[in-house]
């Protein structure tokens, strides 16, 4: 009488176990804390209205010499933001001590441009 009183008691400790880690495996996957990657929505990119772009807004910080924010000619660079939405995401959402670029700084299409610029930059040798 005994052993069935204990595997009763078991058992429905495991079910109440079972119950409460079942949610947990089935849920549906929440949504990312933090900003949303932006949509870039553009016709074409240019890189020469980019490079004007980028030696006007960004290459203070990021020529060599300057010693603020990365190169962009760089292999790590290449590796580290290998998607466009990467560099884009960065630059609206801003990385200490570079700030955040909202559309009314920098228009998607003015963002794209100077993506495409930093594409040819990384092909230079």
């Amino acid at each position: 009488m005994r052993f069935y009183i204990i595997s009763i008691l078991v058992a429905t400790a495991l079910l109440a176990l079972l119950s409460l880690i079942f949610p947990l495996v089935t849920a549906l996957p929440e949504k990312p804390i933090g900003p949303q990657p932006p949509v870039i929505r553009l016709q074409e990119s240019d890189p020469i209205r980019g490079e004007a772009l980028y030696r006007s807004k960004c290459y203070g910080c990021h020529a060599p010499e300057a010693g603020v924010g990365p190169t962009h000619n760089t292999v790590d660079f290449a590796l580290r933001y290998s998607s466009d939405e990467a560099i884009a995401l960065v630059v609206r959402s801003g990385r200490q001590p570079m700030p955040a670029f909202t559309e009314a700084m920098l228009d998607d299409q003015e963002l794209a441009d100077i993506i495409a610029y930093i594409r040819t930059l990384s092909q230079q040798p």
